[in-house]
């Protein structure tokens, strides 16, 4: 029964894929295939999904438990299993599902199973559980709830679905004696397999114990065995399940079943308690004291929350509660405990190789003479001591999951937050923090036993070691042996079970073998004491820290991949150091993922074969230089438009804006009086602001004709020297700096003079000009490195076309501004007065004086719609001190317009409104200017800074000819 909702459809397509392949192939006799959505169709006698089936709409959830109700009570056969998926609640009727859930009982003479599984956020929690306890009538240990949170959880839950429904639990098995599925409920002899039968008698009276099947009948002989606590977990998890059933049954649930759970624990808790913690044998035995303590109570105050609350204030909690207490909601159940590719038999193969290996070389272990400073400081165990002790052997009888936390991995605790990049690059592995002293040595088991206990994310797992210190802080281990002890345990170290726990403690996943890891993370760790202690003589625990680290690092250098990797870093340094080589080795390309690969490589080897010839080891350093650059920069404003990738690195003047702005105005300053020349030239030469504009455009072009040579010859071209110093790349270069790069190289015992000029600015000059010129790895590494020249003219030249067009557009938007304000400056100047009204005969007598061929007959030809009434010309300039005096112009409009963007505007209207209104007071014409009555509002602050030229134009106005049109 498949809720097939409009809400639905996110989770289709991953729910038919995963249900199809998981669950349909299990189901076997007969299977009806329905949906609801609206309502409820039956689609087909079939057990397979198909894509068609999916229909949008409503919620039926009545009608959809009404459909499995009477299926389950009509159908022919014994055994039913009945699947209800949906992530809504009812909302296709008036009908409530309670209605129909009341009615509901478990079908008599049939064994019916009931999988509930809710979708998303929204699912109807109660419904779903009150259906299952009503109906479920099969084995007590089938989970009364799966929930897919997200629709990435799909295939997970359908795969737990098909692994349950197939294990052949709904088989009805009839015992000689009646026991009890829950403590105080009714006794019965028929249970299902991998039920838990619970008998109040002693031992004496169920040691014989016959069981029936069909006719098949057999008999047990019990012996009494100690239970682990983890299987009282799972006993104490039915008896939850079968408590929920009855509750929401609205059955009594036994008045004694929490309190005798709660007896049980405290006496298996109390055997626990009285033994010690010393050897294998009692660590084991008490490895998970305080986990089972903390995850009873939990438990046993969530089974008590379901019981004694009447309504859950979001059923979400309700589910969460459920899965926490019940059947499948243990922490590791639905957890896959194997590795990728590495089986259940591939372990126990691994663990008999480690024991041939262990017991071969046992005499050498156990004369090892193992002092406390080798030891945890929380657990005062080693991996030595493990396997010194005489009951070793029994950590091979744990599964895979438990051995890793409990095989002692000691080593140097660190806090190396996870990155999934280390499972395809183990050389990427980085270190945020080193635990300092007096917890130089730290394990696996410590940091696991604590975070069972205080972490509720699985996954995060960590501990702190002092309270408020960050320096204490770890999460992982890398494992070292001290110099006396590392060679004794080289034939472990090389095992594919010590590589498991390797990599378990420096990873915290118990899902990857990476047989470079521990490698890597040994070379992670040097550096990083390289950075926080680059002087000598270091603190006595770092210099045992460090000897460790090569003693244990000298284990590998035999094997073969470091060994060829050596030979091409020592022959062709290039090739090795490339992200991905041109050449292959043993068939496989030669890789380098970060530069802590070859740092660490050279110098183990430099030690190993005592290796004094500086012009290689020089040559190398060098090489390496040039990568970490190169690999810095590689992605450096690559997608960016319009960067500037040489000028930011060699052009400092250029990088900076406020340095940028201040030298191109200093170039405008030693310009501007060859541009501009005087204010009066302008405003004679150009009657409008537009063409200002685009002569000034035209000779702001000729000018910046030879910006290129001022840039070259007036801005300084160097390296920035301490911005190299600060470029960092974890992902590409390693958890590696400039700084770790110059203690490094005085590390491998480079003298002074060849590290000064490695590090000089002129090689930091090269190392970055290269890198900007090829960003590729191998691009970078197979050209061929220029010499200081060659690279100077580069970078000129780069400097000059990045900055060329930006400056040019910056100079030529300078300029005009310049031109333009010297314009608008000798304009303002020469319409500093107010336009005084001009009669005819006044035009007539001074308009010849300008050049102006004017008759008393040519006057409306040559002076279009002239105005009369206010004495203004219409194409014409009437300001005295303008060039353009009386001269007729069809732009004017363009000339005079100008005069209106100014803050202090002419007004519009202003010579109408003195006309007309020539006889009214001043309040009264600056009244109708602001009301628009001549076109345009005027503001009141606006017409303020004229009231005196508005006084005397009313005047003038008056003067003249009374019988002036208006």
């Amino acid at each position: 029964m498949i809720d097939v909702s409009g809400s639905m459809s996110a989770y289709w397509n991953q729910l038919l894929v995963g249900w199809n392949c998981y669950v349909a192939p299990r189901l076997t006799g007969r299977t009806n295939l329905f949906v609801f959505g609206d309502s409820v169709v039956l689609k087909r006698s079939d057990s397979v999904l198909e894509m068609a089936d999916f229909e949008s709409g409503g919620t039926n959830l009545t009608g959809a438990l009404q459909t499995i109700a009477n299926e389950v009570y009509l159908c022919k056969e014994k055994y039913i299993k009945v699947f209800l998926l949906t992530d809504g609640h009812h909302n296709a009727t008036q009908i409530s599902p309670d209605m129909v859930i009341q009615q509901i009982f478990a079908p008599e003479r049939k064994v019916c199973c009931v999988c509930v599984i809710g979708v998303g956020s929204g699912f109807p929690v109660q419904y779903s559980i009150n259906i299952r306890s009503r109906l479920h009538n099969d084995s007590a240990n089938f989970p009364p709830l799966f929930w897919v949170k997200r629709y990435e959880e799909i295939e997970v839950r359908m795969k737990e679905i098909g692994s349950t429904i197939c294990d052949g639990a709904s088989q009805v098995l009839h015992l000689s004696m009646a026991g009890f599925s829950l403590p105080g409920e009714k006794a019965k002899d028929t249970f299902h397999p991998k039920e838990w039968v619970y008998f109040p008698f002693g031992p004496e009276k169920v040691q014989e114990l016959s069981l029936s099947y069909h006719r098949n009948i057999c008999r047990i002989l019990l012996q009494p065995r100690d239970m682990p606590v983890p299987i009282l977990k799972e006993v104490f998890r039915q008896w939850n399940s079968v408590i929920i059933q009855l509750h929401n049954k609205k059955e009594v649930v036994p008045s004694d079943t929490l309190p005798f759970m709660e007896r049980l624990f405290n006496t298996k808790m109390e055997e626990l308690r009285d033994t010690k913690s010393g050897s294998i044998r009692e660590r084991l035995a008490k490895r998970e004291f305080k986990t089972y303590e903390t995850d009873f109570r939990t438990l046993f105050n969530k089974i008590r929350a379901i019981l004694t609350t009447v309504k859950f204030s979001s059923e979400l909690e309700l589910a969460e509660n459920i899965l926490s207490t019940t059947v499948g909601g243990g922490k590791y159940e639905t957890k896959v405990l194997q590795m990728k590719g590495h089986t259940a038999e591939d372990y126990m193969n691994d663990c008999k190789d480690f024991m041939n290996v262990y017991e071969e070389h046992k005499h050498k272990i156990l004369k090892i003479n193992n002092i406390a400073e080798d030891c945890c400081r929380i657990t005062l165990s080693s991996t030595v001591s493990d396997l010194q002790d005489p009951d070793f052997a029994m950590m091979m009888d744990l599964n895979k999951f438990e051995f890793l936390k409990h095989f002692t991995i000691s080593g140097i605790p660190v806090y190396a937050p996870s990155r999934d990049s280390v499972s395809i690059s183990p050389w990427s592995y980085g270190i945020h923090a080193l635990v300092d002293s007096p917890y130089t040595i730290m394990s696996q088991v410590a940091i696991e036993s604590f975070s069972d206990l205080n972490s509720e994310d699985e996954k995060k797992k960590e501990m702190q070691l002092q309270w408020g210190e960050q320096k204490t802080r770890c999460n992982a281990i890398v494992p070292v042996f001290p110099p006396k002890v590392a060679k004794i345990m080289a034939p472990i170290v090389h095992t594919r079970l010590y590589a498991m726990c390797a990599s378990f403690a420096i990873l915290k996943t118990p899902f990857i073998i990476d047989n470079n890891i521990h490698m890597a993370a040994l070379g992670v760790t040097w550096v990083k004491i390289l950075f926080e202690y680059p002087t000598t003589p270091r603190p006595e625990f770092v210099s045992h820290r460090i000897e460790s680290i090569e003693a244990t690092a000298d284990l590998y250098l035999g094997r073969p991949s470091y060994m060829k990797y050596w030979q091409v870093l020592k022959s062709d340094p290039a090739q090795a150091l490339m992200t991905e080589s041109t050449i292959q080795v043993d068939n496989k390309t030669l890789k380098c993922e970060t530069l802590i690969k070859p740092m660490f490589i050279l110098h183990m080897y430099q030690r190993s074969e005592n290796l004094d010839n500086a012009t290689v080891v020089a040559n190398i350093m060098r090489m390496i230089l040039l990568e970490y650059v190169g690999r810095c920069l590689s992605r450096y404003k690559i997608n960016k438009n319009h960067s500037t990738p040489f000028t930011d690195f060699f052009a400092k003047t250029l990088a900076d804006q406020e340095l940028k702005k201040e030298w191109v105005q200093k170039y405008m300053d030693t310009t501007r009086a060859s541009i501009i020349g005087f204010e009066g030239f302008l405003l004679d030469d150009f009657y409008t602001l537009e063409e200002v504009q685009k002569a000034a455009k035209k000779t702001a072009l000729e000018e910046i004709k030879c910006l290129k040579e001022q840039l070259t010859a007036q801005i300084p071209i160097a390296v920035d020297v301490t911005k190299v110093e600060q470029l960092r790349s974890v992902s590409l270069a390693g958890d590696v700096s400039w700084f770790t790069l110059k203690v490094f190289a005085r590390e491998i015992g480079l003298r002074e003079e060849v590290i000064n000029d490695l590090f000089s600015e002129r090689s930091v000059f090269m190392y970055t000009a290269h890198a900007l010129q090829y960003r590729s790895s191998r691009e970078r590494l197979t050209t061929s490195v220029g010499d200081y020249t060659a690279f100077f003219s580069v970078v000129t030249k780069n400097v000059q076309q990045e900055n060329y067009r930006s400056i040019a557009t910056d100079l030529i938007s300078e300029i005009v501004n310049q031109l333009q304000s010297a314009w608008l400056k000798a304009y303002a100047h020469a319409h500093r007065e107010v336009v005084q009204p001009m009669t005819r005969q006044q035009i007539l007598a001074e308009a010849p004086e300008r050049g102006v061929q004017v008759t008393d007959i040519t006057f409306e030809e040559v002076y279009k719609k002239y105005r009369p009434d206010v004495g203004l010309l219409s194409n014409a300039c009437q300001c005295r001190a303008c060039p353009y005096f009386l001269i007729p112009n069809r732009r004017y409009n363009q000339h005079s317009s100008v005069e209106r963007q100014s803050p202090t505007a002419f007004p519009h209207g202003l010579h109408r409104a003195a006309y007309h209104h020539r006889d009214s007071d001043l309040p009264t014409i600056i009244s109708y200017l602001e009301s628009g009555t001549f076109k345009t509002p005027v503001p009141r602050q606006a017409v303020e800074h004229f009231k005196n030229h508005l006084a005397d134009l009313k005047e003038i106005y008056k003067e003249t000819d009374s019988s002036a049109p208006t």
